[in-house]
């Protein structure tokens, strides 16, 4: 069809609107991450559901106290209308520092439960793959609950780059990888 004609250009109106829509609940409706400073209340809550979880014992750090932090909240009739799977937590907060992670909360009564944790510790060494050259890493999550794919209940740990040492079939546990950890600079 020839560009003016008039179902051509209501094709693209419809487009534009749920473009438009689109972008204004990803950015209206929390979508996408909210950055957070440390001391915004709305914290509190998780920081104290964290704070209740033997997270060490897990192998994950301490969050750090300057850490760039974005909260994602789960908006269940958003998604729902947006077609989006739902989520089998209610808020994420992502924190990017030294290391990087993700933790999952799921909302009770009076605040919220810590179910799942994903830590991203980066190495010095690169290596290449099919979508380009990235740092080693070692990366441990532990989930009480289906998110991530790994088994729950259980420290899952897995090693992206070209180590001999840590590479699989090997199975990686927190003995094996504390050594690299420490050497790479955490503690």
């Amino acid at each position: 069809m020839p560009e003016s004609c008039p179902s051509s250009r209501a094709g693209k109106n419809r487009l534009l609107w749920v473009i438009l829509v689109t972008a204004l609940l990803s950015v209206d409706c929390g979508l996408t991450p909210e950055r957070v400073s440390h001391d915004d209340p709305r914290l509190r809550p998780m920081f104290d559901a964290m704070a209740r979880v033997d997270r060490r014992g897990m192998g994950f750090t301490p969050l750090e106290g300057n850490a760039n932090l974005r909260v994602e909240r789960v908006h269940r009739r958003v998604d729902s209308l947006l077609g989006f799977i739902p989520k089998n937590y209610d808020t994420m907060l992502h924190a990017y520092g030294k290391t990087s992670r993700t933790v999952a909360f799921r909302r009770t009564g009076d605040g919220y439960d810590w179910i799942a944790e994903q830590e991203t510790f980066e190495g010095p060494r690169t290596y290449d793959s099919v979508d380009g050259t990235f740092n080693e890493a070692i990366v441990v999550t532990y989930d009480r609950v289906p998110i991530s794919g790994f088994p729950i209940d259980t420290v899952a740990i897995i090693y992206r780059g070209e180590e001999p040492a840590l590479t699989e079939p090997q199975h990686l546990s927190l003995d094996v990888v504390h050594p690299w950890l420490k050497k790479w600079g955490y503690d």
